[in-house]
């Protein structure tokens, strides 16, 4: 199993662009597991109001795959709204996970 933790940061944070990020991010993860074999994601706020979150794949090959997928026209609409409200996202890590112990 691959795992890479994202940063992300709203360009103009308030409680309603906050709420857009989940939910954009929310389509984002769900495009990945149904149609790129991503296994799924962990989104997290900061008490600074900065987001992170944990994605894992199967392997390092399944999502470099990703680069090469032909997203559909939805997908990449949420893609587009998404760089209006954030910066660009920011790989803190990434790497083969070696021990699991989620639940």
């Amino acid at each position: 199993m691959y795992a890479v933790c994202y940063k992300f940061k709203l360009i103009s944070p308030s409680e309603d662009s906050q709420a857009e990020f989940t939910a954009l991010w929310s389509g984002v993860t769900e495009y990945f597991k149904t149609h790129c074999g991503a296994l799924g994601s962990r989104l997290h706020q900061t008490e600074e109001g900065e987001f992170f979150a944990y994605a894992q794949w199967p392997s390092q090959d399944v999502h470099k795959a990703v680069s090469d997928h032909d997203f559909s026209e939805e997908f990449m609409r949420l893609r587009v709204r998404w760089a209006e409200i954030a910066h660009p996202t920011e790989i803190v890590f990434s790497g083969n996970v070696i021990a699991n112990l989620f639940v």
